[in-house]
């Protein structure tokens, strides 16, 4: 958080030296459009100086305009950065998720992600995502969502990058300006597929055109030719741009469109040259980026002339002079003919650099709360201790321990309305998905096998299929025991399911269900008010019972959240619906 501070003090006062830039090179870009101007104007028929003055003017007009483009793109992205420094501070203090929820990857039918508020508002997906693209965002809720085959490498380089938070703030930033809106959906591997190729004309043109343009300037001079002539012909050399011109303005338009992702990945790499240490080098396999920025640099110097071109005052000396528009045409055919099959890859490695930062930033925020788990393949037991609900902030946080020893497959967990239950199960469920996906885990130690989540907490009627609530739990427990017949080391969250059948039914399916998972193999936790359920640990070891636990004092009700050992005597309903006047 001093570092957070920090950095905000040091941008601030930046941001501030940066405006005064941007006025002092307006003024002077304005300076030298008006100075050689005029000069120009009054030294027309002094040939030599006519020219020389007219191509200086144009050189020191265009570099004003770099200045001036790049001390903008520094102003705002300080603004930016100034902006995530804020918003990673308030994170803390609120634990609240707010950056985008993902929340087009929600499905109601997936395994848990609906249950755990994986891309709800303010959920978990938003409270751990720094992505800056779209297909950066695709991957985090993939990995989220399915697991990492490459946990301990994950951690391993998200740990790494808790030491480079100013660096990671960067790379963000650059992804991420307000001039760059449009990369965020803009997506490299279209770009590759896109057909470049120009007539073999434009070829010999690019050369000719500038050789009688120059020829005729120069003759027309020193009158060895009519000035009515020297301006027809010169007139003329503009046709055969305006021939292509339809096509080139397609192609100066996609090359628009493109450019703030080009310019987002060019930044982002030459970012990754402040990590030269040999631990980033072998940590974050740099080595794969080192021929990546050189071609991106000649794709953004192409960009630039491309812009060039939108200046009609500008355009038309130079496709007269230079075939300006040709030159540029033959420059994008030859580097989309070198780069294109290596576009896709290139942007992937970039997008996963996202998702490390994305973990590395919930760690660094919350580096005295998580830990990073130990899942073993042959390993049956659960051993995890002090595990914590990451939305719940860190001064009202109880943690709580799940033991499951390898011949016990599940808690019974019961409690009074508002107790703790349901918060319990989607702390460990959110601390599985953290730990499959390789990122750090909310808890003091978390060690578990190899499993896959699945969870049954919320159901709802669907009534455009004309399914009743009892039919939509019944459906998705068969999703759940489907699941299981296809992956054996399954973990299973249950809160008081068989709700939409009566109290009898509701006693004996539960338990026939419960004895079904367990010689399926499943593991997990059933949270329920049906204390009849807890008979099963007098019938069979595989079960145990936990509660969680209410006190009434003083005609209050107040809760301690501690997870404990036995069966829960104490409800509160009654005293509840008393408390708000709904019963005498």
């Amino acid at each position: 958080m001093l570092v957070y501070n920090s950095l905000l003090e040091k941008n601030s006062i930046e941001l501030i030296h940066v405006k005064k830039q941007i006025r002092l090179l307006t003024f002077l870009r304005l300076l030298v459009f008006v100075t050689f101007s005029l000069i120009a104007y009054f030294s027309w028929g002094n040939t030599p100086f006519f020219i020389s003055s007219i191509f200086i003017g144009i050189a020191i007009f265009l570099i004003t305009i770099r200045f001036w483009v790049d001390v903008n793109l520094k102003y705002e992205k300080i603004k930016q950065k100034i902006y995530f420094l804020k918003a990673e501070l308030e994170t803390i203090e609120t634990n609240k998720g707010l950056f985008d929820s993902g929340k087009e990857f929600s499905n109601p039918k997936h395994a848990f992600s609906n249950d755990l508020d994986l891309f709800a508002e303010n959920g978990i997906f938003s409270y751990i995502n720094r992505t800056t693209s779209f297909l950066g965002k695709k991957i985090l809720a993939e990995i989220l969502l399915n697991g990492n085959k490459n946990r301990e490498r994950t951690n391993e380089q998200v740990e790494f990058l808790t030491k480079e938070i100013d660096w990671t703030l960067d790379f963000r930033v650059a992804g991420s300006i307000s001039s760059r809106e449009k990369a965020y959906n803009k997506q490299i591997s279209n770009f590759a597929k896109i057909d470049f190729k120009n007539p073999k004309i434009i070829f010999v043109l690019r050369f000719l055109i500038p050789i009688i343009a120059i020829s005729t300037l120069i003759l027309g001079n020193f009158n060895l030719i009519s000035s009515s002539l020297s301006g027809l012909i010169i007139s003329l050399c503009i046709l055969p741009v305006g021939a292509f011109l339809k096509q080139t303005n397609l192609w100066a338009s996609t090359i628009s469109e493109y450019e703030p992702k080009i310019n987002t990945l060019l930044d982002q790499l030459v970012l990754l040259k402040r990590l030269s240490s040999d631990e980033a080098k072998k940590v974050l396999d740099l080595s794969e980026f080192s021929s990546i920025e050189d071609e991106f640099k000649v794709w953004k110097t192409l960009s630039k002339r491309f812009d060039l071109r939108m200046n009609i005052v500008i355009s038309i000396p130079l496709n007269i002079f230079f075939a300006w528009d040709f030159q540029q045409r033959i420059a994008l055919e030859k580097w989309t003919l070198k780069n294109s099959k290596k576009l896709i890859a290139w942007e992937n490695k970039l997008a996963y650099l996202e998702v490390l930062i994305s973990g590395a930033t919930m760690r660094y925020n919350t580096s005295e709360s998580t830990i990073y788990a130990k899942i073993e393949k042959n390993r049956n037991s659960y051993d995890s201790e002090g595990i914590a609900h990451p939305l719940i902030n860190s001064n009202k946080r109880i943690s709580n321990d799940f033991m499951l020893k390898g011949d016990e497959n599940f808690y019974i967990l019961t409690g009074p309305n508002m107790a703790g239950k349901s918060t319990y199960l989607r702390s460990l469920g959110i601390n599985v998905v953290f730990a499959n996906a390789g990122f750090p885990v909310f808890a003091e130690t978390f060690c578990i096998p190899e499993i896959t989540l699945f969870s049954s907490m919320r159901t709802s009627d669907d009534l455009s299929n004309e399914s009743s609530y009892f039919h939509a739990e019944l459906t998705r427990l068969k999703q759940m025991k489907d699941a299981l017949l296809e992956n054996p080391n399954l973990f299973v969250l249950l809160d008081e399911i068989l709700k939409g059948t009566n109290s009898k039914d509701k006693e004996e399916g539960s338990k026939k269900f419960l004895q079904k998972m367990k010689n399926l193999g499943a593991k997990g936790i059933i949270a329920t008010h049906d204390l009849s359920l807890c008979t099963l640990s007098n019938e069979d070891a595989s079960f145990t019972n936990f509660y969680f636990d209410s006190t009434i004092s003083n005609n209050e009700l107040s809760f301690d959240y501690k997870l404990k050992k036995g069966i829960c005597q104490n409800m509160n309903a009654s005293f509840l619906l008393k408390k708000m006047e709904l019963i005498d």
